[in-house]
């Protein structure tokens, strides 16, 4: 059974629509990334699941009930969802355990023990629970949230760009422990976010929105390999795009003649390469293709070396650190596995 099917869903803001004919089928125990440019409806679609706004169109459904549909508004306390917003967005006047209880009965908001576990399936201490919010990191305000929200136990957990407010460092602590949290706590999970790299190493599947709508909802490799369109593939990660001929599953282009990854029709085509496919080798090998850096962007573990072939192209490599060359060098490039190629 999925734990949340959307069908139809448009909410208009300011008369414009937001989110316009939406779908989306999230199974049981999945996390779900939601990616999109600012102003795509990512919170928007967030408030509409959790019930703090009511939709335009469309129907909402959570474990097979439906909670949102043509006449029918079930309220956000009702939905049994737990949220967790930017910042966190704790009480400052309760303690660690006040925060973590809130949404119990007003019985389990006792229960030490209940509060201990669910601190440590966070990744914290059960002795954080009598001290104050302010006492706390960032990174440690996001997980008492999450334990805040994890604590009526509830089968969807959503999740508005938890990370956005924190340094990298403990972004990057912080969200491996909380989809280990998540994890094992069994829960399905949709969280909104604008970084593609926290997308696609957190989500068992991400879902990019578009014009209102979900453009295309894959697994990682699959989004990043196989993009949908030619504009999706310029979104989800640097992307190489060159014109080429296709023939017979080939096509020449700049870069010579390359294997696809899926057959297209023989004639113009766009072609895909992510900039780690392009490798510097040495002017020998057999099928390498002459150009010259034109600019290095140096990262320390890689760089990015922006090279203008023979034929005025230009193309973007991503290349070990300690084989980056510098602006001016000759290089000769060339491909390893398939382009995706689009109609242009």
């Amino acid at each position: 059974m999925s734990a949340l099917r959307i069908e139809g869903l448009r909410k208009l803001l300011g008369g414009r629509a937001v989110l316009d004919g939406l779908a989306l089928d999230v199974p049981e125990g999945a996390l779900v990334a939601i990616l999109g440019a600012s102003g795509s409806g990512k919170t928007t679609l967030l408030r509409l699941v959790c019930g703090f706004e009511e939709a335009d169109a469309g129907t909402i459904a959570l474990a097979g009930r439906v909670v949102s549909g043509p006449g029918l508004h079930v309220p956000a306390p009702a939905r049994g969802v737990g949220y967790v917003p930017q910042e966190g967005a704790l009480f400052p006047h309760l303690s660690v355990a006040g925060n973590v209880a809130f949404g119990l009965p007003r019985a389990g908001r006792r229960d030490v023990l209940r509060i201990g576990r669910l601190l440590e399936l966070v990744g914290l201490p059960a002795g954080f629970a009598a001290r104050s919010p302010q006492a706390l990191s960032g990174g440690e305000q996001q997980r008492v949230a999450l334990a805040r929200a994890l604590a009526p136990q509830p089968r969807l957990v959503l999740l508005d760009e938890p990370f956005s407010a924190l340094d990298a460092g403990l972004r990057a602590e912080t969200r491996e422990a909380v989809a280990a949290a998540l994890r094992e706590a069994g829960a399905t999970a949709l969280f909104v976010t604008h970084d593609q790299a926290e997308a696609l190493s957190l989500g068992d599947a991400v879902a990019v929105l578009r014009d209102g709508r979900v453009a295309q909802m894959a697994d990682p490799v699959t989004l990043y390999r196989r993009p949908a369109d030619a504009a999706l593939a310029r979104f989800v990660g640097e992307a190489v795009m060159l014109p080429g001929m296709a023939t017979a599953g080939q096509a020449v282009c700049a870069l010579g003649l390359l294997a696809l990854a899926e057959g297209v029709p023989d004639g113009n085509v766009t072609l895909m390469l992510r900039p780690e496919q392009i490798r510097l080798v040495a002017e020998t090998e057999a099928d390498a293709v002459s150009g010259r850096v034109r600019s290095v962007v140096f990262h320390g573990h890689d760089a990015r070396v922006d090279v203008v072939l023979a034929g005025g192209a230009e193309v973007a490599a991503l290349v070990p650190g300690h084989a980056c060359p510098a602006a001016g060098d000759a290089v000769w490039l060339a491909v390893r596995g398939p382009a995706v190629a689009y109609a242009p």
